[in-house]
């Protein structure tokens, strides 16, 4: 059950920020066509509201983009599912276009840690999976086990 609700949150992020991307951009586009090139608020701003003049908007609009950038970049890191065929896997992503999914297949010692660095919050589940940046809460396996089976190179298969 945590897994649907896990798979839902992830497609619901996608939708609203692809939908948020098409709705700034339309209005860009329009503004740009229509030869509208300032803000034109159909409002009076008053002083100490959230916003003191027109390129307070701007930069508001700014930040809502960078940050439907950082979430589309979590969420395509990401797997919805991995599936397992003796030492073959099968990560399945979500993909840029809503309803769409993008599959990485890998073998088994294909996927490396990555060292900590950086301001993200899940340091210890950053991994490499055929140079594709992923994260993979260990959590989310069946056992904590399967993760470091998934890291280990067949010795066996070498010789």
């Amino acid at each position: 059950m945590l897994l649907f609700y896990h798979f839902f949150f992830i497609s619901a992020c996608n939708f609203i920020t692809s939908f948020s991307f098409v709705a700034l951009g339309g209005i860009c586009a329009f503004s740009y066509l229509k030869d509208f090139h300032h803000i034109v608020v159909p409002f009076e701003i008053e002083y100490a509201s959230l916003t003191a003049n027109e390129t307070d908007l701007l930069y508001f609009l700014g930040f809502f983009l960078l940050i439907n950038v950082v979430i589309r970049v979590v969420i395509n890191r990401y797997p919805l599912r991995i599936y397992r065929n003796d030492k073959e896997y099968l990560a399945i992503f979500e993909g840029q276009i809503p309803l769409l999914t993008k599959a990485l297949p890998f073998k088994r010692g294909d996927v490396v840690p990555v060292p900590p660095g950086g301001i993200l919050p899940w340091q210890e589940s950053r991994y490499k999976v055929n140079d594709k940046p992923v994260l993979l809460l260990d959590e989310y396996f069946k056992t904590p086990s399967e993760l470091n089976i998934m890291m280990m190179n067949d010795k066996s298969s070498e010789k």
